[in-house]
């Protein structure tokens, strides 16, 4: 479990380092969180991260500290992270599905946030209208670029340095004989 930390603080103090846009490892977190953390810790552990880059991303770009409309946010990366919790007992085609498809829900649900109570990158309202919805999803489509990168390329470092350590654990455990 401290290894599952140790990531979620390195993942999140990548968030506040210059990185590719929109490249962030917040899915991942999420995921990996309910996959790796204690029971305990899965769900708050992640989001606490989250809350306190939030808060330090909001401050340097001069947005409100606390910005509501990211409910849908947090909502997202709750259900991600509940969806690693289900994935802990399932077959590995069944985690790795999960896993590609955590990018997918939080572009659904945030932009879904966006149409509801944001606004487009005119600074106009969307219109609460099928065709409304579709142009907020056609302009989040530039953002799921970096969220597939940084999602799909922290998992692979996450399982990566985890397979790592449990080889190096055991290896170092002396046989019996």
């Amino acid at each position: 479990m401290s290894l599952a930390i140790v990531m979620t603080l390195v993942a999140a103090v990548y968030r506040l380092l210059p990185h590719p846009y929109n490249a962030a490892p917040l899915g991942a977190i999420a995921f990996m969180g309910g996959m790796c953390l204690g029971r305990r810790y899965a769900l708050w552990v992640p989001l606490v991260a989250l809350a306190l880059t939030d808060l330090v991303l909001n401050a340097r770009m001069g947005y409100p500290i606390l910005y509501w409309p990211r409910a849908f946010d947090y909502g997202a990366f709750v259900l991600i992270g509940a969806a690693g919790l289900w994935a802990r007992s399932q077959r590995q085609w069944a985690k790795l599905g999960l896993a590609l498809a955590t990018p997918f829900v939080f572009f659904l649900i945030s932009n879904f946030g966006v149409w509801l109570f944001g606004l487009s990158l005119g600074n106009e309202p969307y219109p609460k209208t099928l065709a409304g919805l579709t142009a907020c999803y056609a302009a989040g489509l530039p953002f799921l670029r970096g969220t597939l990168i940084g999602d799909w390329g922290f998992m692979l470092a996450f399982v990566g340095a985890t397979a790592l350590a449990t080889h190096r654990q055991t290896m170092s455990v002396p046989a019996t004989a």
